[in-house]
């Protein structure tokens, strides 16, 4: 027993010497929010901004259109009982055909607007990834976890760096 004791104690000494220490042991890690990244740069802005004035034109045109419809739905409603059957059936086709018109201009509308802001928001979190990764290596960090991933941590183990990458992210 008092043989194992000494081994044990040098080999602690031993390493203490080479240089290893509890605090080179420990493990520092960081913890990011991107939604409050996403919700707090002003960059998440000037993107719904941008995509907001590309698409308004085509927007509004679809506007006028559903417009449109609903007048001729209420006139529809309105007028029914004092309609023959043939102005009726008018109506209810130019209804349809507005209602298909709109349709064909609403889908790849709806499906553009989301593609360009889907490559906005890849830039962006391109820009993000890049802050994360320089607090990360000023900071010292072994490990940098997501927020929404991350089931449970300690906050007096972990550091939030969320502020940190929106101030870095806000300057460029």
């Amino acid at each position: 027993m008092n043989k194992l004791f000494k081994n044990t104690a040098l080999v602690v000494l031993a390493t203490l010497t080479m240089g290893t220490s509890v605090q080179a042991l420990a493990h520092k890690v960081g913890i990011v929010d991107m939604q409050t990244i996403y919700a707090q740069v002003p960059q998440t802005a000037a993107i719904d901004n941008a995509l907001k004035s590309e698409f308004s034109e085509r927007r509004q045109e679809l506007e006028k259109l559903q417009g449109d419809i609903r007048f001729e739905m209420e006139k529809f409603q309105r007028e029914a009982p004092t309609m023959s059957e043939d102005q009726k059936k008018a109506l209810g086709d130019k209804i349809n055909g507005m209602q298909k018109q709109f349709a064909e201009k609403g889908r790849p509308l709806e499906q553009e607007i989301k593609q360009r802001q889907n490559q906005e928001l890849a830039k962006l979190q391109k820009t993000i990834i890049t802050a994360i990764e320089e607090i990360a290596k000023d900071g010292d960090f072994d490990e940098v976890k997501v927020k929404d991933g991350t089931i449970y941590f300690n906050p007096k183990e972990v550091t939030d760096l969320s502020e940190k990458v929106v101030e870095r992210v806000s300057k460029k």
